[in-house]
């Protein structure tokens, strides 16, 4: 087989690769998936947060909002905010999310949202941001990328991309991949109507969380969108 041309393993792309075999070799990883019901989070995005982002001077988009969600979520299940370590499963006191960031050269690094429960919509959206312009102009701070204990991945802006199996990025016991908002069939109280749905799956530790309590997760997760008042008044 003739070899066309080698790219080299070199600096972030080997640190990240080997973090990734690494992951995969000690995480034993269970995915779980689930549709997210978006309908009543665009609308209240529209109605109630887009004045105040565009005053903040910033675009708001969704993953900002389900980051807050996921924050606020992770405080309900604090096995997914947690790390194994020699004596045992470590709660976490903090909430820090990581969010992946793709690259420009193909890279990917996942700067922190730092104490992400305790920051309003606006703030979280204003600190993700600042990151990823950072991250793209190759500005990231070590501080930026240290302390994460749980981690969300966005592959919505992928032309037909729904679902995504991460590989848990170790030592978190958890990682989040949400997928792209699409129009599809639902039934609401009996009635079939059209409705705007986000595939997301949730990969997991299972030395640390078992798959019903992550199962659970997910749903306290679409409970939160499904009422985004909740999750703007956790601010």
């Amino acid at each position: 087989m003739r070899i066309k041309e080698t790219v080299s393993l070199t600096g972030m792309k080997r640190a990240v690769a080997e973090h990734m075999v690494m992951s995969h070799q000690q995480v034993p990883s269970v995915t779980v998936f689930a549709d997210l019901e978006m309908d009543a989070l665009l609308t209240f995005k529209r109605e109630m947060l887009d004045a105040a982002a565009a005053e903040a001077g910033i675009r708001l988009t969704l993953t900002p909002i389900v980051i807050k969600a996921v924050a606020v979520a992770l405080q309900r299940f604090p096995l997914l905010n947690a790390t194994i370590g020699e004596d045992g499963i470590q709660l976490l006191d903090e909430v820090n999310i990581g969010m992946a960031v793709a690259l420009p050269d193909g890279n990917l690094i996942v700067p922190v949202i730092r104490n992400a429960g305790s920051m309003t919509i606006i703030e979280v959206a204003q600190e993700s941001n600042r990151l990823a312009a950072a991250a793209v102009a190759g500005k990231v701070s070590l501080n930026d990328v240290r302390g994460g204990t749980f981690t969300v991945s966005n592959v919505g802006s992928v032309p037909g991309t729904l679902w995504q199996t991460p590989l848990v990025n170790h030592p978190q016991s958890g990682i989040l991949a949400l997928g792209r908002v699409r129009e599809a069939p639902v039934v609401r109280d009996g009635q079939l109507g059209v409705g705007r749905l986000m595939g997301a799956s949730l990969s997991f530790d299972h030395r640390v969380i078992s798959g019903l309590p992550a199962s659970e997760f997910m749903a306290c997760l679409a409970e939160l969108l499904r009422m985004p008042e909740m999750v703007h008044a956790a601010d």
